[in-house]
């Protein structure tokens, strides 16, 4: 039965009464009265069960809505709401459905939002984690970003300008860009000029910070898109001081090298030249053999010492740091050094510190290192004097002394004692050198063991270089081992 057939039926049956009753009138088998009574009472009975079977369907249907879990048999069929209520849940469960997958669409957009979001604080993090300067400008020329590292080439809004033009550009183009020191404002200017517009541009300054002034590099790219629309620019500040100072210090050293080089090899050619043509007797020529031997002999300890400095800066000298103690490394340098010291009649003293002093080292480097000071402390040091090497416990460092009463160094070669080829001008002739060892031991104790050197001196008094290198094992578990100090 459809949902509105019982509501025709009743219909129905309300005209059948109202013919009955007719019909009972017109053939006089009932008074008016009675006919209009049996109709009236059959309609209200009528209408009473059409507003009861109306409350029932609307009671069922407010059942459905609040427990949707309920089951739901045909009530679209039965129900007088039924047709209206199914195509109103259609369209809940329509609409539920859009609401769902606009959820997973907000859930998604937002996962990928905080996807970009952590992006772009990563690369954030990157730019502000460099030493160099980057400045990025939008493609109205307005500074978009700039890391801490460009903060000194930015002007403070308060002493900010209005713009200004430069007449070198070939459009005289205002510098549109007051937010930078004038240098980076005219590179930019003219990077992004029309007529003369480059991918990238640069330029070299000097520029005063904190009451430091050094040389910048100044890179600047525009940013492009496929159809090379310009979409902004990329500044790249780069402080190049430290650069520089160190093609000098290249060019010093070449020129040191020449330089070192190239008296020996004179002293050679004018002996030889000597030699070819003979004007010398037998005794004179092997006076010259023996001068030439020396300088070859020169020439042979710089170029081995150049050889062995540079293989150890390049790294080509595999560094292998293991535990030691150090006194066992200093013993075996003062062996080493005991019979030089004995030939000069020289006090050869050490006072080892009797702690245990465990240390993470290059036995073979520091040793070397220890060697060179203790061997500059014999050739400097005059006969019958003395020289002395110490260890001890500072803190967490272990401290070694090189101490010596001999010739001393000027207060003025002191901040040039560790240069390379440096050599004290008044102690030329007390000994021969190359003005590499002592580099070398700077380089093998900071640079190699993250140590520091120290150098104290007074003329015809004495020398006393402190080296301190970190204290510890790596291996925590390594055992002790303690031997009682000697003394040569």
């Amino acid at each position: 039965m459809k949902s509105y057939a019982k509501y025709w039926f009743l219909v129905l049956l309300l005209l059948v009464v109202s013919c009955a009753d007719n019909l009972l009138v017109a053939s006089q088998l009932a008074s008016p009265t009675i006919a209009f009574t049996i109709s009236l009472i059959a309609s209200l009975a009528g209408w009473v069960w059409l507003v009861k079977t109306i409350q029932k369907d609307r009671d069922q249907i407010t059942t459905y809505i609040r427990n949707p879990e309920l089951k739901r048999p045909g009530y679209q069929r039965k129900n007088f709401f039924g047709g209206v209520f199914a195509e109103a849940i259609q369209k809940i469960e329509e609409s539920d459905t859009e609401l769902v997958s606009t959820k997973q669409i907000k859930t998604m957009l937002k996962a990928r939002l905080n996807t970009l979001l952590k992006k772009e604080m990563m690369r954030e993090a990157v730019l502000e984690s460099l030493d160099c300067g980057i400045l990025v400008f939008d493609a109205q020329h307005m500074l978009e970003f700039s890391n801490s590292a460009a903060k000194d080439f930015l002007i403070p809004e308060s002493n900010q300008c209005e713009n200004y033009s430069d007449s070198s550009l070939s459009l005289s183009k205002t510098l549109i860009n007051d937010a930078v020191i004038p240098e980076l404002a005219k590179l930019l200017a003219k990077t992004i000029e029309r007529k003369d517009a480059t991918l990238r541009r640069r330029t070299e300054f000097d520029f005063t910070s904190n009451g430091a002034t050094s040389h910048y590099r100044a890179v600047a790219t525009n940013l492009r898109d496929e159809n090379q629309t310009i979409l902004g620019t990329v500044m790249v500040v780069e402080n190049i001081g430290e650069e520089n100072v160190e093609k000098t210090r290249h060019a010093e050293f070449v020129s040191s090298v020449a330089h070192e080089l190239k008296t020996p090899m004179s002293g050679i050619k004018a002996y030889v030249e000597m030699l070819i043509d003979g004007e010398c007797d037998a005794e004179e020529a092997q006076e010259l053999y023996g001068f030439i031997n020396d300088q070859i002999d020169r020439l042979t300890r710089l170029v081995n010492s150049m050889l062995n400095l540079a293989r150890i800066e390049s790294g080509v000298v595999e560094i292998k740091r293991q535990d030691y103690e150090l006194n066992d490394i200093l013993k075996t340098a003062a062996d080493v050094i005991s019979p030089n010291a004995t030939e000069k009649e020289i006090t050869f003293v050490t006072e080892l510190s009797d702690l245990y002093l465990p240390v993470f080292v290059d036995k073979d480097m520091l040793g070397q290192a220890i060697i060179n000071l203790l061997s500059n402390a014999v050739k400097y040091t005059p006969n019958g004097h003395e020289v002395r090497l110490r260890s001890r416990m500072e803190d967490a460092s272990a401290v070694i002394e090189v101490r010596d009463t001999g010739l001393g160094i000027p207060e003025n070669s002191l901040p040039h004692i560790f240069d390379r080829f440096y050599r004290v001008p008044e102690n030329n002739r007390s000994a021969s050198g190359t003005g590499l060892g002592l580099s070398l031991v700077h380089f093998i104790v900071t640079n190699v063991h993250n140590g520091s050197i120290s150098v104290q001196s007074k003329v015809n008094e004495g020398t006393c270089f402190t080296v301190t290198i970190p204290l510890g094992h790596k291996d925590k578990k390594r055992k002790r081992h303690v031997e009682p100090s000697a003394s040569v």
